[in-house]
């Protein structure tokens, strides 16, 4: 019996296309895919592809979207705890992906965060467009996902615990496709504080210690981005038991999270990427 694999799609918004490159690299070589892990734009692309349409084809819807397309998705509706409420992309997910989870072609488990405990979610069952609507959640961008009586936001905030996740799966080769960036940081730091201000309370890195209650948008982010920095030291190249991690890192560092109008870019990156590591991987499995 071959060797299970599980496959990571890490977050990154736009510097996500790159998982396309990884994935048409991994046809072309016939790995196979027993589950997918999504996280964020992860989630997006896993649930697309586990929907089951063509690689091809959604590199080459990819490559059609541009900023004006980008824009165009987002409804624009601020509140109190995000700018976009997220509806039209929804509409539009609806045209790729299936309704359930119990449809897909390939297991997927989609990973959101609480904000509320920090702790990473596991939708596996039941309405596949309110994970994927979870998982993308950018704290303060999006509104969070009412859930089980707590707030969902993005999964890229927890993502460190996506191979302890696939190894409790079952997998015994775990691919982790990792397309953050440290990039973005400085751009919703710079965000916030302009927030902030806005609200006329303190700067940014006092929030971090505030006692008094805050406004609900800017107490998710704060909360958020304070998860990400505890997370982004956690050491992600690691063995779990016998099973063997491999972690794909494509060139995408300086990709915007925004820039959807690169898609071409990216996937042209991610097979680059995946293809210094398939003859390892294929070795793996052939063992």
């Amino acid at each position: 019996m071959r060797p299970r694999v599980g496959l990571i799609l890490g977050g990154g918004a736009a510097r996500g296309y790159a998982h396309l490159g990884i994935l048409k690299r991994f046809e072309e070589e016939n790995i196979p895919i027993d589950f997918i892990v999504g996280i964020s734009m992860g989630a997006i692309i896993g649930a697309i592809y586990a929907s089951g349409h063509n690689v091809d084809k959604l590199i080459s819807d990819a490559k059609k979207i541009n900023m004006l397309k980008f824009i165009s998705l987002l409804d624009f509706k601020a509140s109190r705890t995000g700018l976009v409420k997220g509806e039209k992309i929804e509409k539009y997910l609806r045209g790729y992906v299936k309704e359930s989870f119990e449809e897909l072609n390939i297991p997927l488990y989609i990973v959101a965060t609480d904000i509320q405990t920090g702790k990473g979610v596991v939708f596996k069952e039941g309405d596949l467009i309110k994970a994927i609507r979870a998982s993308i959640s950018i704290p303060a961008f999006f509104e969070p996902v009412e859930y089980n009586g707590t707030k969902l936001v993005d999964g890229s905030i927890v993502d460190s615990e996506a191979i302890e996740l696939a190894a409790s799966l079952g997998a015994d080769i775990i691919i982790n496709c990792d397309v953050s960036s440290s990039i973005d940081m400085g751009f919703f730091e710079r965000f916030f504080y302009s927030l902030a201000n806005s609200e006329k309370v303190l700067p940014i890195k006092k929030y971090f210690n505030i006692k008094r209650p805050l406004p609900e948008i800017i107490s998710i982010t704060t909360t958020a981005i304070k998860l990400l920095k505890d997370n982004s030291n956690k050491n992600l190249e690691k063995m779990e038991g016998n099973k063997r991690v491999y972690t794909i890192k494509p060139n995408v560092d300086n990709i915007r999270w925004y820039r959807f109008d690169q898609a071409e870019k990216c996937i042209n990156m991610g097979f680059e990427a995946a293809d210094s590591i398939v003859a390892r991987i294929k070795r793996e499995l052939e063992m």
